[in-house]
Protein backbone atom coordinates (compact mmCIF):
# COMPACT_ATOMS: atom_id res chain seq x y z
CA UNK A 1 0.00 0.00 0.00
CA UNK A 2 1.73 3.46 -0.55
CA UNK A 3 1.56 5.93 1.36
CA UNK A 4 0.00 9.20 1.28
CA UNK A 5 2.24 12.32 0.95
CA UNK A 6 2.39 14.18 4.25
CA UNK A 7 0.90 17.42 4.58
CA UNK A 8 2.82 20.08 4.79
CA UNK A 9 0.66 22.25 8.03
CA UNK A 10 0.04 25.56 7.94
CA UNK A 11 0.02 27.86 11.27
CA UNK A 12 -2.87 29.45 11.51
CA UNK A 13 -3.54 32.09 14.73
CA UNK A 14 -6.99 32.91 14.97
CA UNK A 15 -8.23 36.50 17.04
CA UNK A 16 -10.88 38.43 17.53
CA UNK A 17 -10.68 41.89 15.68
CA UNK A 18 -13.07 45.57 16.64
CA UNK A 19 -15.57 45.98 14.03
CA UNK A 20 -13.15 49.72 13.42
CA UNK A 21 -10.39 47.39 12.72
CA UNK A 22 -12.16 45.19 10.18
CA UNK A 23 -13.62 48.29 8.72
CA UNK A 24 -10.37 48.90 7.60
CA UNK A 25 -8.72 45.79 7.07
CA UNK A 26 -12.11 46.13 4.49
CA UNK A 27 -10.91 49.48 3.04
CA UNK A 28 -7.42 48.23 2.46
CA UNK A 29 -8.85 44.82 0.90
CA UNK A 30 -10.92 46.38 -1.36
CA UNK A 31 -8.36 49.42 -2.64
CA UNK A 32 -4.99 46.45 -3.20
CA UNK A 33 -7.53 43.94 -4.23
CA UNK A 34 -7.03 41.79 -1.66
CA UNK A 35 -8.30 39.58 0.80
CA UNK A 36 -9.19 40.68 4.19
CA UNK A 37 -6.72 37.71 5.84
CA UNK A 38 -3.96 38.60 3.31
CA UNK A 39 -4.30 42.66 4.46
CA UNK A 40 -3.72 41.32 7.82
CA UNK A 41 -1.25 38.93 7.33
CA UNK A 42 0.99 41.24 5.34
CA UNK A 43 0.18 44.18 7.83
CA UNK A 44 1.24 41.81 10.65
CA UNK A 45 4.84 40.76 8.54
CA UNK A 46 5.56 44.26 8.52
CA UNK A 47 5.11 45.67 11.78
CA UNK A 48 6.71 42.60 13.35
CA UNK A 49 9.85 43.19 10.74
CA UNK A 50 9.97 47.14 11.59
CA UNK A 51 9.49 45.95 15.94
CA UNK A 52 12.60 43.36 15.33
CA UNK A 53 14.77 45.91 13.35
CA UNK A 54 14.33 48.53 15.61
CA UNK A 55 14.91 46.09 19.10
CA UNK A 56 17.73 44.50 16.74
CA UNK A 57 19.58 48.37 16.09
CA UNK A 58 18.39 49.92 19.41
CA UNK A 59 16.00 52.49 17.13
CA UNK A 60 13.52 54.45 18.49
CA UNK A 61 10.35 56.13 16.76
CA UNK A 62 9.39 59.64 16.03
CA UNK A 63 6.63 60.76 14.47
CA UNK A 64 7.68 62.16 10.79
CA UNK A 65 6.31 65.76 12.08
CA UNK A 66 8.42 65.48 15.02
CA UNK A 67 11.53 64.74 12.97
CA UNK A 68 10.59 67.29 10.58
CA UNK A 69 10.06 70.61 13.12
CA UNK A 70 13.36 69.04 14.86
CA UNK A 71 15.24 69.60 11.40
CA UNK A 72 13.82 72.69 10.95
CA UNK A 73 15.53 74.37 14.11
CA UNK A 74 18.45 73.32 13.34
CA UNK A 75 21.35 75.58 10.94
CA UNK A 76 22.93 73.86 8.24
CA UNK A 77 26.38 73.48 9.88
CA UNK A 78 24.55 71.79 12.79
CA UNK A 79 22.17 69.65 9.97
CA UNK A 80 26.06 68.57 8.15
CA UNK A 81 26.99 67.52 11.62
CA UNK A 82 24.12 65.54 12.49
CA UNK A 83 24.40 63.98 9.08
CA UNK A 84 27.51 63.38 9.34
CA UNK A 85 27.36 61.27 12.30
CA UNK A 86 24.16 59.79 11.59
CA UNK A 87 25.81 58.55 8.49
CA UNK A 88 28.36 56.79 10.60
CA UNK A 89 26.10 55.10 12.37
CA UNK A 90 24.61 53.77 9.33
CA UNK A 91 27.04 53.00 7.48
CA UNK A 92 28.02 50.78 10.76
CA UNK A 93 24.96 48.86 10.68
CA UNK A 94 25.16 48.23 6.48
CA UNK A 95 28.55 46.95 7.01
CA UNK A 96 27.19 44.24 9.22
CA UNK A 97 23.98 43.48 7.97
CA UNK A 98 25.08 42.96 4.35
CA UNK A 99 28.30 41.30 5.06
CA UNK A 100 30.55 42.55 1.59
CA UNK A 101 33.32 43.74 0.89
CA UNK A 102 33.16 47.75 -0.12
CA UNK A 103 33.55 48.31 -3.41
CA UNK A 104 31.82 48.60 -6.69
CA UNK A 105 30.31 45.12 -6.72
CA UNK A 106 28.67 45.46 -3.49
CA UNK A 107 26.85 48.77 -4.56
CA UNK A 108 23.66 46.78 -6.86
CA UNK A 109 23.02 44.72 -2.75
CA UNK A 110 23.53 48.43 -1.22
CA UNK A 111 21.39 49.69 -4.02
CA UNK A 112 18.72 46.96 -2.87
CA UNK A 113 19.10 47.42 0.87
CA UNK A 114 18.72 51.18 0.91
CA UNK A 115 15.39 50.66 -0.47
CA UNK A 116 14.31 48.48 2.35
CA UNK A 117 16.44 50.53 4.47
CA UNK A 118 14.32 53.33 3.96
CA UNK A 119 11.51 52.65 2.33
CA UNK A 120 8.20 50.64 3.65
CA UNK A 121 9.88 48.20 5.40
CA UNK A 122 12.66 49.33 7.43
CA UNK A 123 12.39 53.19 8.60
CA UNK A 124 9.19 54.02 6.47
CA UNK A 125 11.16 57.60 5.32
CA UNK A 126 10.27 57.27 1.77
CA UNK A 127 7.01 56.45 -0.14
CA UNK A 128 8.69 55.26 -3.05
CA UNK A 129 12.33 54.99 -3.67
CA UNK A 130 14.34 54.10 -6.58
CA UNK A 131 17.99 53.29 -6.21
CA UNK A 132 19.81 52.09 -10.02
CA UNK A 133 23.76 51.85 -11.09
CA UNK A 134 23.95 52.68 -14.70
CA UNK A 135 27.48 53.12 -16.07
CA UNK A 136 29.34 54.16 -12.95
CA UNK A 137 26.32 56.60 -11.93
CA UNK A 138 24.66 56.03 -8.91
CA UNK A 139 21.12 57.42 -9.20
CA UNK A 140 19.30 57.73 -5.92
CA UNK A 141 15.05 59.10 -6.36
CA UNK A 142 12.97 59.41 -3.55
CA UNK A 143 9.53 60.39 -2.77
CA UNK A 144 8.38 62.02 0.78
CA UNK A 145 5.93 63.19 2.49
CA UNK A 146 7.97 65.47 4.57
CA UNK A 147 9.21 68.61 3.67
CA UNK A 148 12.46 70.38 2.82
CA UNK A 149 13.83 70.25 5.59
CA UNK A 150 14.15 66.41 5.35
CA UNK A 151 15.38 66.36 1.92
CA UNK A 152 18.38 68.80 2.87
CA UNK A 153 19.00 66.47 5.93
CA UNK A 154 18.44 62.95 3.93
CA UNK A 155 21.07 64.25 0.87
CA UNK A 156 23.60 65.20 3.25
CA UNK A 157 23.03 62.10 5.19
CA UNK A 158 23.03 60.20 1.60
CA UNK A 159 26.41 61.82 0.43
CA UNK A 160 28.05 61.19 3.32
CA UNK A 161 26.95 57.48 3.27
CA UNK A 162 27.76 56.48 0.31
CA UNK A 163 31.65 58.17 0.76
CA UNK A 164 32.27 56.26 4.10
CA UNK A 165 30.81 53.83 3.29
CA UNK A 166 32.24 52.58 -0.20
CA UNK A 167 35.25 54.60 0.30
CA UNK A 168 34.59 55.52 -3.41
CA UNK A 169 35.20 58.82 -4.94
CA UNK A 170 32.14 59.83 -5.79
CA UNK A 171 31.30 62.82 -7.82
CA UNK A 172 27.56 64.35 -7.42
CA UNK A 173 26.71 65.27 -11.09
CA UNK A 174 23.38 65.78 -10.37
CA UNK A 175 21.07 67.19 -7.06
CA UNK A 176 17.70 67.90 -7.30
CA UNK A 177 16.01 68.59 -3.82
CA UNK A 178 11.95 69.90 -3.52
CA UNK A 179 9.82 69.46 -0.35
CA UNK A 180 8.76 65.96 -1.22
CA UNK A 181 11.26 64.89 -3.81
CA UNK A 182 15.00 63.94 -3.49
CA UNK A 183 17.00 62.98 -6.91
CA UNK A 184 20.78 62.06 -6.22
CA UNK A 185 23.54 61.45 -8.58
CA UNK A 186 26.67 60.21 -8.37
CA UNK A 187 29.66 59.70 -10.61
CA UNK A 188 32.14 56.88 -9.21
CA UNK A 189 35.39 55.57 -9.79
Amino acid sequence: MAKKPIKKKDNFLGFRLSEEVLNKLDIIAKQTNKTRGLVAKNAIEQWLNLELFNQNNNLIMISKIAFSKLLSKINSENLNIIANEASSLYSDLMKFLVAKPMNNDSLKTYAAFSVNLYGKNGLKWFNTIDVQIRDNIFIFRGLHDLDIFFSNYFSLLYKNLLSEYFQLKFITIEEEKTSNLIHLEFKFT
